[in-house]
């Protein structure tokens, strides 16, 4: 498979909608308004992957402080002036490149974007039964107190990791 990974930009946004209505139930779908607010705030830490046939995952990172969550569709997302994390918010691949490692990708491009900023961890909200890939890229369950975690459902777990350079 010829894939490419690269930043994502406005005019993806309809390839990120459609591979988030194939990826998650009606509850956790974001609004085009609130992906455009995430790349508007930190668009170097967004990626696209495409193949020969087109947009076949993403990822929506950002920088993040303290132990909180980032609520879920949240149009008026601010950040934070000093971030000291990573906050992984949104992995989807599509399901026809499932089994052919662009969620791994994506995380290594994320990955090294924080190590490069200087950010100290990476958290993010595993669900949908995510923990064990997460588990197996060296993120651990923490024990989260926030309220916000409703949203992300029953099974949403809180999970972080340090960063560190290479």
């Amino acid at each position: 498979m010829n894939m490419q990974i690269r930043l994502l930009t406005e005019t993806d946004l309809d390839a990120v909608l459609d591979i988030q209505h194939q990826c998650y139930p009606a509850a956790w779908l974001e609004a085009r308004a609130t992906f455009a607010r995430k790349l508007a705030l930190s668009p170097q830490s967004n990626w696209i992957a495409l193949d020969d046939a087109g947009a076949v995952g993403y990822f929506f990172t950002h920088p993040w402080a303290g132990n909180g969550l980032p609520a879920l569709d949240e149009a008026r997302l601010t950040l934070p002036a000093q971030a000291h994390a990573h906050f992984l918010h949104d992995l989807a691949v599509h399901p026809r490149a499932r089994g052919r490692g662009v969620a791994a990708r994506l995380v290594a491009q994320a990955l090294a974007w924080g190590v490069a900023q200087g950010l100290a961890e990476a958290r993010l909200v595993a669900v949908l039964g995510a923990e064990c890939f997460w588990r197996g890229l060296g993120f651990t369950a923490q024990a989260e107190r926030d309220a916000r975690l409703a949203a992300y459902g029953a099974d949403a777990i809180v999970m972080q990791r340090a960063l560190s350079p290479p």
